[in-house]
């Protein structure tokens, strides 16, 4: 089996047709026939149903395209990011919903003099961040974990190789914007936000407490919306009378100001932090990296 093949199959299942698929990617269907026919004969199934009115994925290549377009996607991951010849000009960023790692990425990239680098910053779900972590797509990662979950989160880290490193701890703050009828209260209770929307997240299949991403004790809200980016949350909390929960840190230069953040009446305690595979060697730029969220981690608990 190779990659090419790989391309051939997620062609022709695109576009439904062996000539289509023939078409776009400027082969003869001769050739793209028996390609696939000799994948098919390797592996033992028959991908395809094929008819003059096109092809058809069997059960077995229903299956097998899922594969194919991870293989395809991981080998153009590899591609792209070997393609920078420095290896310390390479950084690969994983992290939860924060505005503050947004803030140390941008000082990093204004502060990097490199004639050439290749970056990225990707916000995720949980589980994924630690995934990116442990199968080196990522460099590093950015994840809160609650105090009481610390030792159960530590030990699913450990069993993959990553260590945790926490650079501050915070408690939790409500988000809500500047005009919301809560707006004017020095501390909030649980009770006073049960008539407000509750903003959390989307973690995908991965529900478990310990991967949760709001700073919230207990599933008590009575109105909830689940999101899956930070830029529809702040549209969500800038339009509405709804809230979510979090480290109560949001550079005003993000949102002018319109969302403050309240103390929330809790004991539970968060530990924001860094994960890293414990078999590879920081690069000059990830070093330099670390240095930064540290800073921002200093200077949110001076």
């Amino acid at each position: 089996m190779t990659i090419q093949q790989c391309i051939y199959v997620l062609e022709i299942h695109n576009t439904g047709s062996f000539s289509e698929a023939a078409r776009k990617l400027f082969v003869a269907q001769s050739s793209l026939s028996t390609s696939v026919r000799c994948l098919e004969d390797e592996l033992g199934i028959k991908i395809f149903e094929r008819s003059k009115n096109g092809a058809v994925l069997t059960v077995d290549g229903a299956e097998f395209v899922r594969y194919a377009a991870e293989i395809v996607s991981k080998n153009d991951f590899v591609i792209n990011r070997y393609k920078t010849p420095k290896s310390d000009s390479r950084l690969f960023v994983s992290t939860q919903h924060y505005d503050f790692i947004a803030d140390a990425f941008c000082r990093l990239v204004t502060e990097n003099h490199d004639a050439k680098y290749s970056m990225s910053l990707q916000e995720k779900e949980t589980y994924d961040v630690i995934h990116d972590v442990e199968m080196a797509y990522s460099d590093i990662g950015i994840i809160a974990i609650e105090d009481e979950n610390i030792d159960i989160m530590n030990r699913y880290l450990q069993n993959k190789e990553i260590s945790f490193s926490p650079i501050f701890q915070v408690s939790p703050h409500v988000f809500l914007r500047r005009e919301h009828p809560l707006a004017g209260r020095s501390c909030l209770h649980c009770e006073s936000l049960n008539s407000y929307p509750y903003l959390s997240y989307d973690q995908g299949a991965h529900k478990d407490s310990w991967f949760k991403e709001e700073m919230i004790p207990g599933d008590f809200a009575n109105k909830h919306i689940v999101i899956s980016d930070r830029a529809t949350l702040m549209n969500v909390l800038l339009e509405t009378d709804a809230y979510t929960v979090g480290t109560g840190i949001m550079p005003s230069a993000l949102n002018e100001g319109k969302i403050i953040s309240v103390p929330l009446e809790s004991s539970a305690r968060y530990s924001v932090g860094y994960i890293l595979r414990e078999d590879r060697k920081p690069t000059e730029l990830l070093e330099k990296f670390i240095s930064v969220i540290v800073q921002f981690g200093d200077s949110i608990t001076a």
